[in-house]
């Protein structure tokens, strides 16, 4: 081969290898972009998905305390006894206090994500701080649930917005209730980093977080609430935001089965006084209770329901009429079923545990014949949809009407 041949075909090589360069050049780029489109595309759905889950949680939050109110504003109506009346109108003013509080939730978690939220802060004395939080907790823990305020040895004033630092430390507290039915929840402060740093901590012996969730448990639409029926509202989400507002951060360790630990480290701008004098108050109080009738000629039935107010209701409603046993979670209505064969079952679907879906295909499978009757907040078409899947006979979304319940309990037990 010539020289002039080689020349020309080593050209003709180099012009080659440079088109090969710019077609893998290109087709990175083009990979990228297909990469980048299919994030945000995942992005997407995932955001869609958290945001349905969100609306159904918050649907939930939103009818069990309006089927509180709703319920024992008629039964009020119709009660003669004046001790009755004030029982049912606590407990209206307590489901009216939790309907108001997740109603202003919903607005400052939109204040804050819009970056609305303003930060006043003022010399506040923590002892003062912590009393009054105490004093607000301490009637709402059941009789199963010690409420301990560890109080420290010298007073502290610290520099910060009240309204919010109490807003977080109540928002904590509310979420160790939902989780602890029995043991303690344990609150207070410490002093990190050579007094530089403050931490706040809620402990509880409640019923822990699965790992799967812990990395998610402050997302605004990553609440496990619709998906796992045993939620955590939309208070942590806050929670983080007004922290990280006041310059700290927030975090959660726990053990699934026996307990969680809250903690929020904010930077320290105030003093420390002199020894506090009063002594660490523990609270205890009773909670509704059933008492189990034990008229045989009556028709029994099981109403599994975790919130006390509700099962109230319905024990006021059909307690003159029928014997009515009571379960607090999924594997207690199980149980109960085997043990007491009831003549009906009234099935709230969101239950710690074992949630009323699955309480329901088991005990399906053992009484094909017994009915349940589903009693649930989550009343979208496709909740619906699970119920019957899941063996319910028939679906009453909360809040539900009187008479619509004494029918429905007539229509299958007469």
């Amino acid at each position: 081969m010539e020289d002039s041949e080689r020349r020309i075909l080593l050209q003709r090589l180099a012009e080659v290898d440079r088109k090969l360069k710019l077609a893998q050049e290109q087709l990175e780029i083009a990979n990228r972009k297909i990469k980048e489109y299919e994030e945000k595309a995942l992005k997407a759905e995932k955001a869609s998905k958290m945001k349905s889950l969100f609306l159904a949680n918050m649907s939930h939050e939103i009818r069990t305390p309006l089927n509180a109110i709703e319920g024992f504003s008629r039964v009020i109506a119709e009660t003669d006894s004046e001790e009755d009346r004030l029982k049912y109108f606590q407990i209206i003013e307590s489901n009216n206090q939790r309907l108001g509080s997740l109603v202003n939730e919903i607005l400052d978690l939109s204040r804050v994500e819009s970056g609305e939220i303003v930060i006043k802060k003022e010399k506040t004395d923590l002892t003062t701080l912590f009393g009054s939080i105490e004093q607000l907790f301490k009637f709402r823990c059941p009789e199963t649930v010690r409420l301990e305020w560890v109080k420290p040895l010298m007073s502290v004033s610290m520099m910060t917005d009240v309204n919010r630092l109490t807003q977080v430390l109540s928002n904590l507290i509310s979420n160790a209730l939902k989780h602890t039915t029995e043991g303690s929840i344990t609150f207070g402060h410490n002093f990190i980093d050579d007094n530089q740093k403050i931490e706040f901590y809620v402990n509880d012996t409640g019923s822990g977080i699965e790992p799967q969730f812990l990395n998610h448990i402050f997302d605004a639409y990553a609440s496990k609430d619709a998906e796992q029926q045993n939620g955590f509202g939309l208070g942590l989400a806050l929670c983080k935001i007004i922290v990280e507002k006041l310059g700290g951060t927030i975090s959660c360790k726990s053990v699934l089965g026996k307990g969680s630990r809250f903690s929020f480290i904010l930077p320290f701008e105030g003093s420390i006084g002199g020894k506090n004098t009063e002594s660490t108050t523990t609270a205890n109080l009773r909670t509704i209770r059933v008492s189990q009738r034990s008229e045989m000629n009556m028709k029994t039935i099981l109403v599994a329901e975790d919130e006390d107010s509700n099962f109230e209701l319905v024990k006021i409603v059909l307690q003159r009429s029928y014997r009515l046993i009571r379960a607090h979670n999924g594997i207690e209505a199980v149980q109960l079923n085997e043990d007491e064969h009831p003549d009906l079952i009234l099935m709230d679907i969101r239950m710690p545990d074992m949630n009323g879906l699955d309480a329901t295909r088991i005990i399906k499978e053992i009484n094909h014949d017994t009915p349940v009757v589903a009693l649930s907040a989550y009343a979208f078409d496709e909740n619906i949809r699970e119920a019957k899947a899941a063996g319910c006979d028939e679906f009453m979304a909360k809040p539900f009407r009187v008479e619509s319940l004494i029918d429905m309990v007539k229509k299958y037990i007469g």
